[in-house]
């Protein structure tokens, strides 16, 4: 009955939308994201066992998207999804599987100066701190009111955004726990833009509330740039995160990345370099008094584009304890206007020593392994794209002794096939 009914109001609400852009309306799209994936999983996020078996199986994303715009200029945005793994749940399941990914609205307060608030996607820079994690299953949004300023001519932006979070309605204040998320965030972003360089600077402040009700702030503020050189590109990021977590533990860390992108020809590229993501030593980890970090999270990055995409280093929970050396080159290659191929090659190595819970001993070898990722791209059509790539992930004992389980000689690979459409439903 539950699913019944949210089928039902989603598409109440969605008709609702149709009639109102007939009149009254100036812009109305209806759009809709169908993305199933099947997947391969043998040693992916962690090292398996001897004995155990990799696992296939199918994911499906599904969205309705609606948009619209009125004669005021006012903008709104509409966007339900379900998620699922194909036979997740069974024929007669009454449980509600659709809900709302996106709801915001954005107006003009002034010239130049709009106001978007309700429920939105953060994407900024390089996506190493604020993105919509678009890989997961759920991706993410955020409950928020962003503020956006643009200069005449669009070279220079400001955003200010700011959140307060509960979990549900209260009369007295309780306390907010929702794994990922926080109490409250404030957020201020400048970007320049030149001929041929733009610049970025971000500041994040992110509430995070203890079990006496008081909140801590954990701090993320660094520079983005872009600087290129005829055909090739130079990108770098440098952040630093400071003030107290929600273990209540004093916060200094910092990341650095760097990467140039250079063309070897009209078809292909060659990309090189790497992030550095500061990390607490095993000694410090292992001492009761120490009461602080060095480890550096990434927090809503989009992990999967930058650390491998077997998803070794800053996924399912996992935020590597002694910091991360990531070096890689990439090179792609586009075959002609619908297809393109690309390989990855990583190496990965700790910041700082590791604990061996099993001999109860202390390691300082820190190189973790070598992964090679492989990409095939297909665009049949400007909406449709189906991808496949291939990794496979060469783990050392450090990397066994890091994640605590698993043998490093055992093969570690993961494969996937996907389809994205996207086709626009209806547009007046």
């Amino acid at each position: 009955m539950k699913k019944s009914f949210m089928i039902k109001k989603t598409l109440l609400t969605i008709s609702a939308c149709v009639l109102i852009q007939f009149f009254g309306f100036s812009q109305f799209k209806l759009g809709a994201e169908f993305r199933p994936r099947a997947e391969f999983r043998d040693g992916y996020q962690t090292l398996s066992k001897p004995g155990e078996k990799g696992v296939s199986f199918i994911t499906q994303r599904t969205r309705l998207n609606a948009s619209f715009k009125d004669k005021n200029h006012i903008e709104s945005f509409l966007s339900f999804q379900d998620i699922r793994t194909w036979g997740q749940y069974d024929l007669n399941t009454t449980a509600s599987t659709v809900n709302l990914y996106q709801a915001w609205v954005k107006f003009n307060v002034i010239d130049r100066l709009s106001l978007k608030i309700g429920r939105q996607e953060f994407e900024y820079d390089d996506l190493k701190i604020l993105s919509n994690s678009t890989w997961r299953l759920q991706a993410r949004t955020h409950d928020a009111a962003l503020l956006q300023w643009q200069s005449t001519d669009s070279s220079f932006q400001i955003h200010l955004a700011g959140g307060v979070n509960n979990g549900q309605e209260e009369l007295f204040q309780a306390i907010y726990s929702e794994g990922g998320y926080y109490k409250n965030m404030g957020m201020v972003w400048l970007n320049k833009k030149f001929k041929s360089t733009e610049l970025s600077f971000l500041f994040l402040d992110l509430g995070q509330q203890l079990a006496d009700t008081s909140i801590n702030h954990f701090k993320t503020v660094g520079f983005y740039g872009v600087q290129k050189f005829g055909n090739a590109k130079l990108t770098g990021s440098f952040y630093l995160q400071r003030g107290k977590n929600q273990t209540d533990q004093n916060v200094q860390a910092s990341m650095a990345a760097l990467q140039l992108e250079l063309p070897i020809s009209k078809k292909s590229s060659l990309t090189g370099g790497f992030d550095i993501l500061s990390g607490t030593s095993a000694e410090n980890l292992q001492d009761p008094t120490f009461n602080e970090t060095s480890t550096f999270i990434p927090l809503y990055a989009r992990r999967h584009r930058y650390y491998g995409i077997q998803d070794m280093f800053y996924a399912g929970g996992f935020d590597v304890p002694g910091g991360l050396a990531n070096y890689f080159l990439k090179f792609r290659h586009k075959v002609n206007s619908k297809l393109s191929t690309a390989i990855h090659a990583h190496s990965f190595s700790t910041r700082e020593s590791i604990f061996d819970v099993e001999n109860n001993s202390i390691t300082d070898d820190k190189h973790l392994g070598y992964e090679i990722d492989t990409f095939v791209t297909y665009r049949p059509y400007s909406n449709m794209t189906v991808s496949f790539a291939y990794t496979h992930f060469f783990a050392t004992e450090s990397m066994r002794i890091l994640k605590q389980r698993g043998d490093e000689d055992e093969i570690a690979h993961f494969a996937y096939l996907q389809l994205s459409y996207t086709p626009t439903l209806f547009k007046k």
